[in-house]
């Protein structure tokens, strides 16, 4: 979920635990785990207690893991990183006519037009795979372009609404 500045400043914890959703509050202990993957920007997994921390392994899969000890900022500190860090854009892709997808800025951009966490179930359930983000970039674009198509299916057809037979 994302907060608006006004939101991350107004708050009177630092962040919550992961497992059991616990406010960690302003110059506490937690607990990080060892696994670079889960202390990373994107990940960012935080723990209030080392049982807390435990409950991820049965989903994380880490052949050897640890429970860090980690200090939450002063509300001071916090305050201070919000002023400096640059407010977040949604991710984007941009499709071209080329078939090509990026995610890089500029006026053809398009939001993800798929359900990410179906999808990945999906996956999950059928293959035991995991699901890559330029998957998920790629079905967009099939979307998309999909969806071009079944306009100009509609329009040769003198419709004003496209159906389920525009889509070929």
């Amino acid at each position: 979920m994302a907060y608006s500045l006004e939101e991350l400043k107004n708050r009177t914890y630092w962040n919550k635990c992961s497992t059991c959703k616990k406010e960690l509050p302003f110059g506490a202990a937690y607990y990080i785990c060892s696994v670079s993957t889960c202390q990373g920007k994107r990940t960012g997994l935080h723990f209030c207690s080392v049982e807390c921390w435990d409950a991820h392994l049965g989903f994380a899969r880490h052949r050897d893991a640890g429970a860090l000890d980690a200090m939450t900022p002063t509300r001071e500190k916090y305050l201070a990183s919000l002023e400096d860090a640059p407010a977040p854009e949604a991710k984007k892709i941009i499709v071209r006519p080329t078939g090509t997808a990026s995610s890089v800025s500029s006026s053809d951009e398009v939001e993800t037009l798929i359900v990410v966490s179906k999808v990945k179930q999906l996956i999950r359930d059928k293959s035991e795979m995991s699901t890559s983000q330029c998957a998920i970039d790629a079905l967009t674009q099939k979307v998309v372009e999909e969806c071009r198509k079944a306009i100009e299916n509609a329009k040769v057809a003198g419709r004003k609404t496209v159906m389920g037979r525009d889509i070929k």
